[in-house]
Order: C-alpha cells, then sequence, then structure tokens
C-alpha cells in the first residue's frame, strides 16, 4: 500500500508540472562542436582525453572566468551558437596572464575579437579539407582544416596557422597574456580525432599553444531544442483514452492482487511512454550542471 501510495503522490506531482506550463530544456540543436554532444561535430573525445591530462572545467558565462588563476588556465571558445559579447572580466583576466583561444568560422564571436583588434574575413567560410602548417613554439605542425575562414589583425601579431598563403591562426600579447584566434572550429571535433593519421596534428597543436594549461571551456553560447512540462497532461490524457479498454477487463479479474498487478502496468506504462516522450531519460546526461 506504501508503495500505492507514493506512486499516486508522483503522478498528483506529474499532473501539477504539467499544468504549470514550464519550458524545460532538452537537446543540442544540430551537431555543435560542444562538450556535451557525442556526435561527429561535438567534443567528447576531446574533452574525454584531455580530463585524463589535466583538469577540464566548464563556464555559462564569461565572467565567471575570474574564478580561475590567470597563470594556470586556458579558456577555450569552440564554435559557438549564438553570439558571444565582449566581458570586461574576461579582459581583464587576460591581462593579468590569461590564455584565450577561439576557433571559430562563424562571425559569432566577431565583436568578441574585435576588442583584441582580431577579425575574421567576413566572407563566406572556405568549404574544403586543406592541410596547413601551424607553429607552436620552435615546432611546425601540420594540421587539417575542414570549414575554416581567413582571420587578420591591424596590430602587432604573430601568425600561427597558414592554409597556402592564407592566414588560419594568429596571436596577439594582451597584457602579460595571449588571445589566439583559429578559423575553424572544427579542428578537435570528434570526427577528426577518432580518425588519427594525419589528423594527429590537430590536436597536438592546440595541447602545444595551451601551455600544458588546465583548460576552462565556454558552453554558455549552445542553442537547445525546449518544449513544455503541459506535454504531461496532454500524453497522460491520450494515454488514458486508450487505456480505457483495457480497465474495463480489468474489472472482470476477481483476484485482487492480479487486478492491481494490471491497473499498475498500465499506470506505468503511460509514465514511461510521458518521460521517454519529454527526453528526460535520453538527453539528461547531456544537460549542462550550473
Amino acid at each position: 500500500m506504501v508503495k500505492v501510495y507514493w506512486l499516486g503522490v508522483f503522478i498528483l506531482l506529474l499532473l501539477i508540472a504539467g499544468y504549470s506550463g514550464v519550458r524545460i530544456r532538452g537537446e543540442l540543436v544540430g551537431d555543435p562542436p560542444s562538450v556535451y554532444n557525442n556526435m561527429p561535430g561535438g567534443l567528447t573525445i576531446f574533452a574525454s582525453s584531455e580530463a585524463v591530462e589535466r583538469r577540464v572545467d566548464i563556464i555559462y558565462s564569461l565572467d565567471d572566468i575570474y574564478r580561475y588563476d590567470p597563470g594556470k588556465y586556458t579558456l577555450l571558445i569552440v564554435g559557438p551558437d549564438t553570439r558571444v559579447d565582449t566581458s570586461p572580466r574576461l579582459r581583464q583576466w587576460i591581462e593579468d596572464g590569461g590564455l584565450l583561444i577561439v576557433m571559430d568560422e562563424t562571425m559569432n564571436t566577431e565583436e568578441l575579437l574585435r576588442g583584441f583588434d582580431i577579425y575574421l574575413e567576413s566572407t563566406p567560410a572556405i568549404q574544403e579539407i586543406a592541410t596547413g602548417v601551424c607553429s607552436a613554439g620552435n615546432a611546425n605542425i601540420r594540421v587539417v582544416f575542414n570549414v575554416y575562414t581567413v582571420v587578420y589583425s591591424t596590430s602587432n601579431h604573430t601568425v600561427l596557422c597558414r592554409v597556402n598563403d592564407k592566414t588560419t591562426g594568429l596571436s596577439r600579447s594582451i597584457g602579460r597574456g595571449m588571445v589566439i584566434a583559429i578559423g575553424d572550429s572544427s579542428l578537435v571535433i570528434n570526427e577528426v580525432l577518432s580518425k588519427g593519421g594525419a589528423w594527429y596534428g590537430n590536436r597536438l597543436f592546440i595541447d602545444m599553444v595551451s601551455n600544458g594549461r588546465d583548460l576552462v571551456v565556454y558552453e554558455g553560447g549552445r542553442t537547445y531544442t525546449y518544449s513544455s512540462t503541459s506535454v504531461i497532461t496532454q500524453y497522460i490524457r491520450g494515454l488514458i483514452l486508450l487505456a480505457s479498454d483495457a480497465s474495463e477487463s480489468i474489472l472482470y479479474i476477481r483476484n485482487p492482487l492480479l487486478k492491481l498487478l494490471a491497473v499498475l502496468t498500465i499506470i506505468l506504462a503511460i509514465l514511461t511512454v510521458v518521460l521517454l516522450k519529454l527526453g528526460l531519460s535520453i538527453s539528461h546526461s547531456r544537460l549542462p550542471r550550473r
């Protein structure tokens, strides 16, 4: 009886949540270079591999970077889905010795990079797979670019990467720190790192320019699908109607235990369909933990 009581309470809470109309964040839209995306365009292989060798943290606001020692951390911003605005705290963090690496071929980081006098070419990104040469310390590393754009600066800077005669990566000293801009967000995505071979230099280059520091990955610029909790009541109503025929047959069951089991089976089936429809059991592990 206790289990039945708590099951009833759970159903009541579901109905209350359903009528509240609260929005629920679901899965990532598309196939972005996110540490929560395990599809080809995601960064799960990179993040998990790096986490074995050094600390990897995640932030959702650039203002939160002040919590990390600028002399020990590198901030990664990789292909955000939405525009990333400037942050005075981020600039101060860099001037105090922080290292920022931006990998992006879209214009979503345009305003952020402009604050450091770094620009992405406004023409459409180059749609080709090409091998470039990137410099890290005294090493020249072969790096494979996928969809990329040209980066440039009107101030003193160091060219880090070239594809033929095009500059695809550069660095600028800002105070005691540095900003590195690379015009390709796919350098270390899952599809690239799973290939190995000629693509090995991609991760090696990122590891070398980050100077062995611990990593902070910015995930605040992602786009998610949303659903409303009102879908709970909609599906419960529909499934109850579908289960009505089964309920009528239950009335003819004489054994009380079998009747109770039949009722519980119908209720659990309804709850299972509702939860799966909301995607909670599938996307829960990929939702950001704040």
